[in-house]
Formats: C-alpha cells, structure tokens, sequence
C-alpha cells in the first residue's frame, strides 16, 4: 500500500491587514496521527480552513505525492481525499434526516445523482462498519448522542476516499470512554494508511495518540517533529512561548458564612433525584462528574430552563425556587451554559451586542436603544474581562473560542448577579485562554459572588474551587474541600465509588 503524502509550503493568510498565517509548512503521511496545536488564535483552525478549500485567497503551495495541488472551495478538498469533521457536530447534520442520509449527504447532494434507498443504507452501514460502529442507519439524526453524532460524521468521510481526515476537538463532548472507543477508530484509520490531523487542547490526548507534533503560535510555526520524546510541560511552553508556571489564581482569604443560595430536595423530570447544596458568598463551588452524571442537567435546572421541583429553596436571603430563565435573572442568578454557541451567544451578531443583551434597561430610553451607551460598555468590558478583539463591532465568530468564552461571562457582568452558574466552561478552550477564565473566575469571587463551576476536568476543580459536590447518576454522592480534594478520588466518587 503506497503511502499518501500531503505538504503545505510557505502558507500565508491575511484578513483586513491581520496576518493569520505566516509562511507557515506543515506535512501529513498517510498512517500518521498528527497532532496540531497552540493556543486559541494560533492560527490551527485557518490553517485546516485553508487545507479544507474554506479559504480562497491564501499563498503558498500545497502539493499531494509531489504534485501541486489547488484547493480554492471546499468540493476541491473532498476530491483529493480531505476531509473535516469539526467540533460543532451539530453544525455539519441536517436534523430530520436519518442516519444514513446524513452519512450520504454529500452523495444526495450531487445534480442528477439517482439512487436507491436500500443501496443507500447499506452503503451507510459499510462506512460505519470501518468504524467497527454498528447504528441502525432508519433512525433520526435528532435522536442521536454527541458520540454517535461523531460517529456519523466520521462515517461520511469514510463514504468518500478518504486519504487525509481533520479531526478538530473531537473529544471536547466526549467521556473518558468514549475517547477510548475515538482513539481506537483513529488507530484503526491509521493502519488503513488514512492521514489524521489530531486538534486538541489536552496534552495528555495528544501524548497518547500521536505520534508527530506541530505548534502553531500568532500564525507562525515554532516547531514541528516527533512528539515521543516531548513532555507535556514542554509541549505547553512551546504553546505559551514561556515557561509554565501555575495557571490557577493563588488561595483567595477565606469567604463570608451569608448564604447567597440553598436547595433542597431537588428532581427533575428524568436524571436528577434529590439534590441539595448551598453556595456561600464568595465562594467557589465545583460540582464533578463524568459526561451523563447529570451537570448540565443541575445547572440548567437551577436557572430554570428546565422543569424541576424542589422541597425547599433560597435565593438571596429569600425564599426561591426555580421557575425560568427570565425570573432568575430578575433576582441575580446568571447560567454561562456549556454549548456557549447554541446557547449562551449570538454567534453571527456583534461583540456589543452580545454584551448588552442580558444588560439591565439602563440602556434603553422611551423605548429606544442606546446603542452609544452600550458601544462604551462593551469597550469596558472587553477591556475588564481582556477580550481580544479588533473593536465591539467585530462579530463573534471571528473570535476565538477563548475570547466566545469571555464575552459569554462578560453579558453577565452589568445586571445584578450575584450567583453565576459555570457550565463546563473551559471546553474547547486552550491553555492560556483557561488561565484567563480561571483569573476571571476568581476575581468574580473576590467580589463576594458566589460560583458555580461544574467540570468533568478534575483538575481544574481541584486547583479553583473552595468545595466540590460528586454528581453520579444524578445524584450528590460525595462533598469534598477543595483544598484537601485529590483528582483520583473524584474520579472515584464519580464512576460510583462509596465512602469505605
């Protein structure tokens, strides 16, 4: 089996006198797993966008097997064997369609194409059957999980003659063990001699599956080579341009005994059963699971954007329980979710906008928006928050999702909040851009908020939060401070472990 060869040679991109990328090389082989990383904004992403036919106008040669080749829309990257399967899943499925039409989308998409429905499905299964997948291809896209999403997605590259595959984030949805059964189909792809390009933002990802390395920093290459003999330390400082140091925020003094919120006795209408906490002032509480142990589910519920009933409750001194969004927001209670595009942003509108949306009606005058007023506070905020960004004008989309991430903290920061709820709110976000939110986090508690930070990354609740809940199977089965907390015994607790 001859081995396919891809090479990108001096790339260069430039958006309105922004250099994206700068002479940038980099090489794919087949049967390589190739990890691609650097911090949000390093210019990974339009690097894969220009190899993807995304972007028109680059410079710089790109050859496969020693022959130039031009990639100026995406159909030209899928016959030449490229293809991506990106972060936001949902974003690349049509909802309504099955299975199997989603699989074959690029097929049905082709003028004049016949088919035969039976055909169809089968061929739809024999993609997933490379992946060792066995789906039934009749059901509904909308029923699927985040995994089998995944999955699918992976199976449409396959439909193709698929030489070189982009994996960006694939893992950001996933569990522990649903990222073994993804490195097991990337392992397999990589003995098939199909070329995979690995982005992650977990080093320990990256150690475990690849086998070369590219650091991309402000659309420059620093380095690019075997990825054996490179720690993980090293790897980050590669990515920082300096050495490691903590990237959490040191001990806060200890916070107030006032209780901003309590529970009692909550359920919901399928996973959560009888939940109960508090939330002091200026203090952080992390609430840890796995993928399924029901985080999103609480946190949604405490904000109301899901039905729920609860024994008992305060908010602020008073007596509360959960109704919807709009009360909680009244009475200071703030959700940054989890899925920040679908649901915690306005992707396509501005930086201002998206700041001003959750502000109070100060704004507003006889009915009319004050859109200098809001301009001036967006620039406020972009500076308080550290959003880097051309200007409040900019569109979201432009931004990295990093600074997505600040301006979804950000809305929250002129109302009257004083409990924000923190829904996984590193996914997909790099190092230095989690250094960042970690600050921000922090100096929200020092201003006597209190903070609710649910994770699956176990370190990162270990090295901020003041206490943590264990959420498993829907139920707080274990309290631990923060300060005498191990990562093992969370994870522990959170496959369903007892106290001895």
């Amino acid at each position: 089996m001859s081995t396919s060869r891809l090479e990108m040679r001096g790339i260069s991109l430039a958006f309105s006198g922004f250099q994206a990328l700068s002479r940038v090389d980099f090489t794919l082989t087949g049967g390589s797993v190739h990890a691609l990383t650097g911090a949000n904004g390093a210019g990974k992403s339009t690097l894969m966008a220009v190899l993807c036919g995304t972007h028109a106008r680059y410079e710089g040669e790109i050859s496969i097997n020693n022959q130039l080749v031009t990639l100026r829309e995406p159909v030209d990257a899928k016959q030449l064997g490229i293809h991506l399967v990106q972060q936001e899943v949902d974003v690349a499925l049509i909802p309504g369609l099955s299975i199997a039409e989603n699989i074959m989308l690029d097929h049905l998409a082709q003028p004049g194409h016949r088919f035969h429905w039976g055909k169809l499905r089968e061929q739809a299964r024999q993609a997933l059957a490379q992946l060792d997948v066995t789906l039934d291809v009749r059901r509904s896209i909308d029923g699927c999980t985040l995994a089998e999403k995944q999955q699918i997605l992976l199976a449409r590259a396959l439909s193709h003659h698929c030489r070189f595959l982009i994996l960006d984030e694939p893992t950001a949805p996933l569990d522990a063990h649903e990222s073994e059964r993804l490195f097991a189909v990337v392992r397999r792809l990589q003995q098939q001699g199909i070329g995979v390009v690995f982005i992650s933002h977990r080093i320990h990802e990256l150690k475990a599956i690849c086998d070369t390395l590219t650091v991309l920093r402000d659309g420059k290459l620093i380095e690019s080579g075997p990825m054996a003999d490179l720690s993980g330390e090293a790897i980050v400082e590669k990515m920082l341009g300096h050495e490691l140091s903590d990237i959490y925020p040191p001990a806060r003094p200890p916070h107030s005994t006032e209780t901003l919120l309590r529970v009692e006795g909550l359920h919901d209408e399928g996973l959560l059963k009888d939940i109960s906490l508090h939330l002091r002032k200026g203090e952080i509480l992390g609430i840890a699971g796995l993928a399924g142990a029901g985080k999103t589910e609480l946190c949604k519920a405490l904000f109301g954007a899901s039905k729920s009933r609860v024994a008992r409750g305060e908010l602020n001194q008073k007596a509360w329980k959960p109704r919807d969004p709009a009360d909680s927001v009244l009475r200071g209670l703030a959700l940054v979710p989890e899925e920040r595009r679908k649901e915690g942003i306005f992707i396509d509108e501005p930086v201002s906008m998206n700041l001003a949306v959750s502000a109070d009606n100060s704004f507003s005058r006889w009915s009319l928006f004050g859109h200098r007023q809001a301009w001036r506070w967006a620039e406020e905020v972009i500076a308080r928050v550290g959003v880097r960004t051309r200007g409040p004008g900019q569109v979201l989309r432009r931004l990295s999702g990093g600074n997505q991430q600040k301006v979804a903290i950000g809305k929250w920061l002129r109302g009257n909040a004083q409990v924000l709820i923190f829904d996984e709110p590193t996914k997909g976000v790099d190092v230095k851009a989690k250094t960042d939110l970690f600050q921000l986090i922090d100096g929200l508690a020092r201003e006597g908020k209190g903070v609710i930070y649910a994770s699956g990354e176990f370190a990162e609740l270990v090295g901020l939060c003041d206490r943590i809940c264990v959420l498993w199977d829907g139920r707080i089965v274990a309290e631990l401070e923060g300060a005498t907390a191990r990562e093992e015994t969370l994870l522990y607790y959170s496959t369903g472990g007892t106290a001895s």
